[in-house]
Order: C-alpha cells, then structure tokens, then sequence
C-alpha cells in the first residue's frame, strides 16, 4: 500500500533561515557578514512567502559559489 505520507511531507518543507546566529553587520555593510543577506531580507524574512525564502537562499548559495572560485 503507497503512503501518502512522503508526499504531504515535502508540500511541508519550508525554506530554511540562513542566519547561523553569529550576525555582523558594521555601520555601512550591505550584507550581514555571516549570512550574507541583505539588512531588508533580514528584517522582512518572518513576513516573506516561501518563493521569496527560496529566492533570497539561491541568491546566497550563488554569491558563496563565486566567492569560493575568487
């Protein structure tokens, strides 16, 4: 018998915060040193739908891939 159970599961998955609790942000930055989200992404990401979540995470993983290839 097939279980529902792995697809009702995955519509369940929320994009994850990148925050790793260690923000650096100096007067100035026009992204948190650790996260790499921008002070708006920071501030709306309670209030941001999961497209917007999603977006905002492709956006990082880009940045980290180009900054590993520097």
């Amino acid at each position: 018998m097939h279980s529902p159970l792995p697809s009702l599961l995955a519509s369940q998955i929320t994009a994850d915060s990148p925050c790793v609790g260690h923000c650096t942000t100096v007067l100035g930055d026009d992204v948190c040193r650790s996260c790499l989200r921008t002070f708006e992404e920071v501030s709306r990401w309670l209030e941001m739908n999961e497209e917007e979540r999603r977006a905002v995470n492709r956006r990082i993983a880009l940045l980290q891939r180009k900054q590993s290839v520097l």
